[in-house]
């Protein structure tokens, strides 16, 4: 996974807020899906692209936890700092993840098996560094508030990528414990933003 360090603009949030379930070493029950209606690549410049357009518009900050495409994918605000992306209340109780790409209109980016394997790696990833309950519920933006996102095409895939995430992590049955440094790696990352 690419850290934002890695690909940021150098862009400074204008505020960082932690995540109330995440920060204190809770695990969120639902992570929301969201497309970036964007090009799906170069994704070091499309990542950049999307920071400084959410930092220049109404969001404080890229909007979204953690953004991927079906090769990488690349921390936005974190784990431990609310999302911006969902509304309805939803941003303090899940974590966001945007793919990057057009899966709503027709003759854009078709998800593919390489997508859905690495959308279901990171949420795998998550739920064993503790910050994704293992039973949680993957749910497109649209639930919550009246858009097309994620698009009709990544919605279709959902089914499959929960399946892949299950087949996983069968038998786990309750979520990691974060260990001190983890901790202390976190609360370090957001005092530091």
């Amino acid at each position: 996974m690419l850290k934002r360090a890695h690909w940021s603009a150098g862009v400074t949030p204008k505020r960082v807020v932690k995540h109330p379930i995440t920060a204190s070493g809770g695990a969120v029950d639902t992570v929301v899906l969201h497309h970036s209606v964007t090009s799906s690549g170069p994704l070091e410049g499309v990542l950049r692209s999307i920071e400084r357009y959410h930092i220049s518009g109404e969001f404080y900050d890229i909007a979204y936890n953690y953004l991927l495409n079906e090769r990488n994918a690349a921390e936005g605000r974190g784990a431990f700092v609310k999302g911006g992306a969902t509304g309805a209340g939803m941003d303090a109780e899940s974590l966001s993840l945007c793919v990057l790409g057009d899966y709503e209109t027709a003759g854009k980016d078709v998800v593919s098996a390489d997508l859905v394997d690495q959308l279901a790696g990171l949420l795998i990833d998550l739920i064993k560094i503790g910050v994704v309950a293992p039973g949680f519920k993957l749910v497109p933006h649209s639930d919550f508030k009246a858009t097309a996102c994620c698009g009709e095409r990544l919605k279709a895939a959902i089914p499959r990528v929960m399946r892949l995430v299950n087949a996983a992590l069968s038998g786990v049955t309750e979520r990691p414990k974060l260990t001190d440094a983890q901790k202390l790696s976190a609360i370090r990352t957001i005092l530091e933003s």
